[in-house]
């Protein structure tokens, strides 16, 4: 009777291929493949069986509109459902505890005095349509406490930076399957390039949730994809690679790195402004010329360095603060915080907008 549909849950890991999206509560916890965290479900199950104190919020149950048949009988307060499935909005973990510890139970009543398979728990009932079980999770799992931040904003259609970088993904070749929606980190067995999340935060420094009018979102939308793609044209790291070549691009450059992609929303900032004084042709071409200056094959100077300009080991990373030596001193650790995401769009404003002629970078550090 009761499910759980993992587009409008936690979700199914993005590595995973062929999964159901569908997962009925009486076959158990969910193995590997699925958000689900079988830790926090068994300690409500051991407080549930021994009886130690445990605050549960009451269980959320859905009847889609249209998706089931019922009888409520007003007088008994009882509602009897005679066909179609129960969906569950929220507190899978909680049902799927309750359901595990009844079970244990039932096997051997007499090990559990604190436990009892008449123990009632309080349910609230829903007549909601799918959309909005996503609308009810980003609800009560995001805004109190977060949750997975990129499965809540996949989820949500109230949200309008959540929408912006939804539509983004939608019309960029090179987001399209690439942008992680479900978690808040690229694994190592993830070869996506961005975590929805980050892309989010990406379009409130393009432009600010205070000045979206949902009657553009479209247009702008389509500005932020163009220009994503023209980075992609120049850096294909940030177009769709293989897991092999992911991976080495994460060991040697920063070129896909989150703090860099927020460097990458401060100049899409600066193409829609030329955008709008240039025009479209004149402002696109003039990008395509810029941005030629991180390509791969441009070779970049700082002192006695040259070499990749995303280069993990371009000493102006680590003179600006971007990177820190490990504690061991071998390798070099890229520091994702608030200054440093700020640092990557100053250098990269400086540097792409610098006279063609000129080879004196060491502003960008404040030298």
């Amino acid at each position: 009777m009761l499910w759980t549909d993992q587009d409008v849950q936690r979700g199914i890991k993005p590595e995973t291929v062929g999964a159901p999206r569908e997962l009925c509560l009486a076959d158990g916890y969910p193995d590997n493949r699925y958000v689900f965290s079988s830790e926090n479900a068994d300690d409500i199950v051991e407080k549930l069986l021994y009886g130690k104190k445990l605050y549960l919020s009451p269980l959320v149950w859905n009847l889609r509109p249209g998706g089931f048949s019922a009888y409520h009988d007003r007088e008994k307060s009882a509602l009897y459902l005679y066909e179609g499935k129960v969906h569950l909005p929220d507190s899978h973990h909680r049902q799927q505890a309750i359901i595990k510890a009844t079970r244990i139970w039932r096997e051997a009543p007499k090990e559990y005095p604190a436990f009892s398979g008449d123990k009632q728990f309080k349910v609230e009932l829903y007549f909601l349509s799918r959309e909005d079980e996503g609308n009810y999770f980003f609800d009560k799992n995001q805004r109190p406490t977060p949750t997975s931040k990129s499965k809540a904003y996949d989820l949500t259609t109230d949200d309008a930076l959540s929408i912006l970088a939804k539509q983004v993904i939608s019309f960029s070749s090179a987001l399209k399957g690439n942008v992680n929606r479900v978690t808040d980190r690229l694994s190592a067995g993830n070869s996506q390039v961005v975590t929805l999340s980050t892309l989010r935060e990406m379009m409130n420094t393009f432009v600010s949730a205070d000045e979206l009018d949902p009657d553009e979102l479209i247009g702008v939308a389509k500005v932020a994809a163009e220009f994503y793609d023209l980075l992609a044209e120049v850096r294909p790291e940030l177009g769709t690679v293989s897991l092999v070549e992911r991976r080495q691009v994460r060991r040697g450059l920063i070129v896909d790195a989150g703090v860099m992609m927020h460097g990458y929303a401060a100049l899409m900032k600066l193409y829609n402004l030329d955008l709008a004084e240039q025009g479209t042709k004149k402002a696109r071409s003039r990008w395509r010329e810029r941005l030629l200056r991180i390509a791969s094959t441009t070779e970049f100077r700082m002192g006695r360095w040259k070499g990749d300009f995303f280069d993990k080991r371009n000493p102006l990373w680590l003179k600006a603060g971007v990177e820190k030596p490990s504690k061991d001193g071998k390798s070099l650790t890229v520091i994702n915080t608030g200054a440093t995401r700020a640092e990557c769009g100053r250098i990269l404003r400086q540097l792409l907008t610098l006279d063609r002629a000129s080879n004196d970078l060491t502003f960008l550090v404040g030298g």
